[in-house]
């Protein structure tokens, strides 16, 4: 079974020939923050480059960012006074927290700064900077050239979806103003460099050279011109673009004025944390950022989530419970990969081994030691156990080697950090739990009081045991007696944390202090 980003690298060469190099393109305008669903757009440009690059092929992938955009609406984290900057380019408008250069800046450096931290390359392309450096001049002077066949193509896909056609006075650019830097009107254009324009919001009226780059394309006609200035052969785009007669069928007409042939694109679909009701928007503030991931979660396993997903399936990230068969499943892949687990067929072992190569930000040497999470959402709420502790209980109980590394280590110490993060932000109540500081006062029966009498003396008696050696002599000690399972293991965990469940027992408890064991089965305090 190939993995879907090498079944679109391939079908990438076929359609467009074998070429020196191969451009691959992602973009967002940054009027907010950017979410984990635009990280899918992203991501996905990404990996099927990746997939290119491992075909031996040379890849450019360019990130778009459309600061050049307007400033349309304020949105709800930004105070109400940033209306006075509405119709900007995005670029151009202060950040309301003072802490970058503009309001796009501020959106734009976080998202670089967490790429960077899943060990991917890109060059990052700024929309103002291209339009002011004059180097889109040619394209825009392309665009009035050709104002009535790209109207036309327009006007076509409107008909068909039976909308009222373009006003005559459409024009495929938009200006802003030289002295406010507010969206001007457009007056004419002298059939050459410069655009008459007149602003509305400061009054002022006169001409601009095309070059100064104060004349902009709109968007429908943007997109395709940027396939055609940088040749892309690759841009994936969400279902809105991708509707019948929507940017990307009207942009397969515009692109051939422009001299070149749209890209191979990929419909890819929403992404949304479970349990969450509508769609993320960064204007609205309900989103979730690559950020909040990194709280929780280990870089490849981020890349993971993405990777294993075909791009038009829904993705819901579980940030609850679900986290924790996602850590299983990950792991799970790892030792696949390694040759320490088999899937059940040799397809699925494929699939497996290279969707894991392609989320990996570096591929290990070797197997690095796991700590399995599900287990360190329980010795995280331990009072006495620090990171070295926890370290320690994982070494005993087997779960990683006796022997470690550095590097073995620093992932240890990452998930316990991310596991204590999970424990506090996202866990259900019924994960959560804090050790009884005294026994609580509750009715044992005698047959009860016998059986946790027995389980303290073997503890009392027994220096070096197992986690197996211990569950076994939890199980026999209420067999023995006739008590039933459900009621003995409710009674341990309420004598221990006062809730009818908990995390696996023997575990847990060869986890504590033996001491502390001991004297809460006598109910000692």
């Amino acid at each position: 079974m190939v993995h879907w980003a090498d079944y679109m690298a391939g079908k990438i060469i076929r359609e467009r020939g074998d070429k020196e190099e191969y451009v691959v393109e992602s973009g967002i305008t940054p009027s907010g923050y950017v979410h984990i669903g635009n990280f899918r757009e992203f991501f996905t440009a990404y990996i099927v480059g990746h997939a290119l690059r491992d075909r031996g092929k040379k890849v450019r992938h360019i990130h778009m960012w459309d600061d050049y955009d307007r400033f349309r609406k304020v949105p709800k984290n930004v105070p109400p006074e940033w209306k006075e900057h509405l119709t900007k380019p995005v670029r151009e408008v202060p950040d309301p927290w003072s802490c970058h250069e503009s309001y796009a800046d501020h959106f734009m450096s976080l998202f670089e700064e967490e790429v960077s931290k899943l060990g991917i390359e890109v060059d990052f392309l700024h929309a103002s900077e291209l339009y002011r450096s004059g180097e889109y001049a040619e394209e825009v002077k392309l665009a009035l050239e050709n104002r009535d066949e790209i109207k036309a193509i327009l006007d076509e896909f409107r008909d068909r979806a039976k909308q009222p056609h373009l006003e005559d006075s459409w024009q495929p650019v938009m200006v802003y103003c030289p002295h406010c830097r507010k969206e001007a009107d457009f007056v004419s254009w002298d059939g050459e460099w410069k655009v008459r324009y007149k602003c509305p919001q400061c009054g002022a009226e006169g001409e601009t050279d095309i070059r100064e780059g104060n004349v902009k394309l709109r968007w429908r006609v943007d997109w395709p011109m940027r396939w055609a200035h940088f040749k892309v052969d690759f841009e994936p785009a969400g279902k809105d673009h991708l509707a019948a007669g929507s940017s990307y069928d009207t942009g397969k007409e515009i692109v051939k004025l422009f001299g070149w042939k749209a890209p191979l694109t990929l419909m890819y679909e929403f992404v949304g944390i479970k349990g969450q009701k509508g769609k993320m928007s960064g204007s609205k503030g309900n989103v979730i950022l690559l950020s909040d991931l990194f709280e929780v979660l280990e870089p490849g396993i981020i890349r993971f989530i993405y990777a294993k997903a075909r791009p038009n399936k829904e993705l819901k990230i579980d940030l609850g419970l679900g986290l924790l068969n996602l850590y299983d499943e990950f792991d799970k892949v790892e030792r696949i990969y390694f040759g320490l687990e088999h899937a059940k067929n040799s397809e699925e072992e494929e699939e497996l081994k290279r969707t894991y190569e392609l989320s990996m930000p570096k591929l290990p040497e070797r197997l690095l030691a796991q700590a399995p999470f599900r287990f360190l959402a329980t010795l995280v709420q331990m009072p006495h156990l620090d990171e070295d502790g926890i370290i320690r209980i994982l070494q005993e109980q087997g779960h990683v080697p006796e022997n470690l590394t550095e590097e073995d280590i620093e992932r240890i110490r990452l998930r316990i950090r991310l596991a204590k993060n999970w424990v506090e932000k996202y866990a259900p109540e019924e994960v959560k739990f804090s050790l009884l500081e005294k026994p609580p006062e509750i009715e044992l029966g005698p047959e009860v009081r016998e059986a946790m009498l027995e389980v303290a003396e073997w503890l009392e008696t027994h220096e070096k045991f197992s986690v197996d050696d211990l569950n076994n002599v939890i199980f026999d000690a209420a067999k023995k007696r006739g008590i039933p399972s459900k009621k003995w293991f409710k009674t341990l965990y309420n004598v221990f944390i006062g809730k009818d469940r908990g995390p696996r027992l023997a575990p847990f408890l060869a986890s504590l202090k033996k001491e502390f064991v001991v004297r809460r089965l006598r109910m000692e305090a």
